[in-house]
C-alpha cells in the first residue's frame, strides 16, 4: 500500500467529520445500527431516500426509520450475516411504497465477535416504473398491431400494399386464402411476380393509381394462384396516403369472383375444412374463419350443441401459420376442478394424491400451435383466474409448483351457454369473458340454414356409408325431404346419428323415408317439388312481407329473416318492385 493511502485511511479513521462526509458522497443510502439494532449512523442518501433526518432516528431502533415487510416480519442480518442484493418494499415517511434493492453485513470486532451491522439501501422505484411502462407500451404496441391484422383481415377482399417500387409490403390473410401464397412468401417482392394478373403488363391499376393519385376503378382480371391455377378477380386500387397526404404507395384489393364464373359448389367454397355448408349464414361463417385464422387472435365460438364448435376451431386452426403445430382440445365441463387445473396446467410430482410423476398440461403441449376450450362457460371460478392470467401474461404455473413458465399458444374457445348470463349470475368472470371474445364466431343452428340440408346430408352420407362398407347409398326424394323438414334440435351431430341408423337398418341401396328413425317418421313427408316451385314460393313470400311492410324493405327483411342485401337481390331475381 502507497504511503498516500495509508495517509489517506489514517485521516478518515481519526477524523469523524471527514468520514461522515465520505459516506455522503455514497450513491446508496447507508446506515449501521449495534447489536442491539440501534442506528448508530445514518447518512445523507438514507434521510433523502426515508423522508427522516439523522436527528430524528439516531439512537432508536431501526424500525424508526426502516419500514419494510422483512424488517416487520423478522430481520435475519446476524443470522445469515450477509444479505446480497433483496428487493423489498419501503415505506417512506410520507406514505409512499418504494421499490429498494438491499444489501447488508456484519460488522465484527478484532475477536471475531459480531458487533452492528451495516446496511445499504438502491432506490429502483423509478427504474422498476419505467421498466412497467415500456412493458405496457411494448404490450399496446402488440396489440395494436394485432389489431391492425385483425382489422386488415376482416376486409372481405384481398389486401395487398404496394411501395412506389413495386414490391409488396403488406399480405392479409384473406389474401393468403385468395392465392394460397403465405404472406412471408410475398413480402417484399414485385407484386408482378406474386399475383401474375392478366392486367399487370399493359393496364395496372397500381401504375394508374400512383400516376394520378386517385382510386383506379375496378376491373375484372384473373390471377394465378399457389397451385397455378387461374382464379377470376376484381382487382381495385387506392392510393395509400402517409399523415401529410403524400402518396406512398398503393392498396390493392383482391375479390374474388369465382362464385360467378360458374364453378362447382366444391370449388366455389360449399366446404371449408369439413365444413359444408351454401347458405348465406354458413357463407358468413366461412369468410370470418378465413379472415380471422391467419391472425393470433383470440375466437369464442358460440352456437347449439352439435352445431359443429370444435370443427371450426380446427378450421382456424387449419389455415393458421400454426397449422404445423399442435391442436389441443379440452371439453372444460367433462372433468371436475382438480383434475381440469391439471389437465390444463400440469403438475409436478407428490402436488396431489396420485401424482406419482411430473406431468405437462395442454398448454406445454400446445406449444406454438392452439388451444382449444370447448365448453369453457363450465369452468369453475378458480380456473377462470389462471386462465385469465395466462391470458394477459402469458406464463403460468403447474400445480405444486411454484416456477412460472411461458407459453406461446393460441386459446380458441366455445359455448353453447349465454356467458352475458352467466356473467350476471357470479358464474363467470367479466374481464375473461371480454378476453376471450376478442373476435366471436357465432355457428347458426340447423334449422336456420335448412337449405344446406340436401348437400350436408348428402355429403355425410358418402362418408359414413363408405366407413361402413356401404359405399354408393343414395336418398331418395321424400326421404330428404323428411329430412329438410325436422326440427333438428341436436343439429349436425343428431343428423350424423341419424344417417348411421339409416346405413345400418337401410335393405336396399337407398334410403327411404321408412328407413330413416322413428322421430322422423312422425313427421308428415312434404310433397317433394321442384325448384321453380319453391322459386314461386319464396317470391310469393317476398311479395306477402313487402305488402303487410307497407314497402319498407328493412321491416321486411327482419319479417323474413334476411339482411337487406339479400332481399335486394331476391326481388331483382325475381322481377319484384
Amino acid at each position: 500500500m502507497s504511503p498516500t493511502s495509508v495517509d489517506l485511511i489514517a485521516t478518515l479513521t481519526r477524523e469523524p467529520g471527514t468520514l461522515r462526509r465520505f459516506l455522503d458522497t455514497l450513491g446508496d443510502a447507508m446506515f449501521v445500527i449495534d447489536r442491539n439494532q440501534t442506528i448508530v449512523f445514518w447518512n445523507r442518501q438514507a434521510e433523502d431516500l426515508t423522508g427522516y433526518p439523522a436527528a430524528d432516528v439516531l439512537g432508536r431502533h431501526c424500525l424508526a426509520g426502516i419500514r419494510c415487510q422483512n424488517c416487520l416480519e423478522r430481520c435475519n442480518l446476524f443470522e445469515k450475516g450477509q444479505i446480497d442484493k433483496a428487493e423489498v418494499e419501503l415505506i417512506a415517511r410520507d406514505g409512499r411504497r418504494l421499490q429498494v434493492e438491499k444489501s447488508a453485513f456484519v460488522l465484527k470486532d478484532e475477536e471475531g465477535t459480531v458487533i452492528g451491522g451495516v446496511e445499504l439501501l438502491r432506490d429502483r422505484t423509478a427504474l422498476l416504473q419505467r421498466m412497467e411502462e415500456c412493458r405496457l407500451q411494448r404490450g399496446e404496441i402488440e396489440t395494436r398491431e394485432r389489431l391492425k391484422t385483425a382489422i386488415l383481415g376482416s376486409i372481405r377482399e384481398g389486401v395487398v400494399t404496394i411501395d412506389p417500387e413495386w414490391r409488396i409490403t403488406h399480405f392479409s390473410g384473406r389474401a393468403e386464402t385468395l392465392t394460397g401464397i403465405q404472406s412471408a412468401d410475398a413480402l417484399g417482392r414485385f407484386c408482378h411476380v406474386v399475383i401474375g394478373s392478366s392486367l399487370c403488363k399493359n393496364d395496372c391499376p397500381a401504375l394508374h393509381c400512383l400516376e394520378h393519385e386517385q382510386p383506379e376503378a375496378s376491373r375484372l382480371t384473373r390471377i394465378r394462384s399457389h397451385e397455378g391455377e387461374s382464379l377470376p378477380i376484381v382487382e381495385t386500387a387506392v392510393p395509400l396516403r402517409d399523415e401529410s397526404g403524400t402518396v406512398v404507395g398503393s392498396v390493392l384489393l383482391l375479390e374474388d369472383r369465382r362464385l360467378q364464373a360458374g364453378l362447382s359448389p366444391a370449388e366455389s367454397g360449399a366446404q371449408l375444412m369439413g365444413m359444408i355448408g351454401l347458405s348465406a349464414p354458413m357463407r358468413q361463417v366461412f369468410r370470418l374463419i378465413e379472415q380471422v385464422a391467419p391472425t393470433d387472435a383470440t375466437v369464442l365460438i358460440t352456437g347449439e350443441s352439435g352445431t359443429g364448435k370444435e370443427m371450426a376451431a380446427r378450421a382456424l386452426h387449419g389455415l393458421s401459420p400454426r397449422r404445423d403445430q399442435p391442436f389441443e382440445a379440452v371439453n372444460c365441463a367433462a372433468l371436475p376442478e382438480t383434475l381440469l387445473e391439471s389437465e390444463l396446467f400440469g403438475h409436478v410430482r407428490g402436488a396431489f394424491t396420485g401424482a406419482i410423476k411430473d406431468r405437462l398440461g395442454r398448454i406445454e403441449t400446445a406449444e406454438s400451435g392452439s388451444l382449444f376450450l370447448d365448453e369453457i362457460g363450465e369452468m369453475p371460478a378458480t380456473l377462470q383466474a389462471k386462465l385469465l392470467r395466462f391470458l394477459q401474461e402469458r406464463d403460468f404455473q403447474r400445480v405444486g409448483e411454484s416456477r412460472t413458465r411461458r407459453a406461446d399458444v393460441r386459446i380458441l374457445a366455445a359455448t353453447n351457454r349465454d356467458l352475458l348470463q352467466e356473467i350476471e349470475a357470479g358464474r363467470f368472470r367479466h374481464d375473461l369473458y371480454y378476453r376471450i371474445k376478442v373476435i366471436p364466431l357465432h355457428l347458426p343452428p340447423l334449422r336456420e340454414r335448412s337449405s344446406d340440408l340436401p348437400l350436408l346430408a348428402t355429403r355425410l352420407l358418402a362418408t359414413i356409408s363408405e366407413d361402413r362398407g356401404r359405399s354408393g347409398l343414395t336418398f331418395t326424394p321424400p326421404a330428404l325431404a323428411r329430412l329438410s323438414a325436422y326440427a333438428w334440435p341436436g343439429n349436425v351431430r343428431e343428423l350424423v346419428n341419424v344417417i348411421e341408423y339409416a346405413v345400418a337398418l337401410a335393405p336396399g341401396r337407398r334410403i327411404r323415408a321408412e328407413d330413416l328413425p322413428p322421430e322422423l317418421a312422425d313427421q308428415p313427408i312434404p310433397r317433394y317439388r321442384p325448384e321453380s316451385v319453391i322459386a314461386d314460393d319464396e317470391a310469393g313470400r317476398i311479395r306477402d312481407a313487402l305488402s303487410r311492410s307497407n314497402g319498407n324493405r328493412s321491416q321486411a327483411a327482419r319479417a323474413l329473416g334476411m339482411s337487406r342485401v339479400t332481399l335486394y337481390r331476391k326481388m331483382k331475381k325475381y322481377g319484384l318492385q
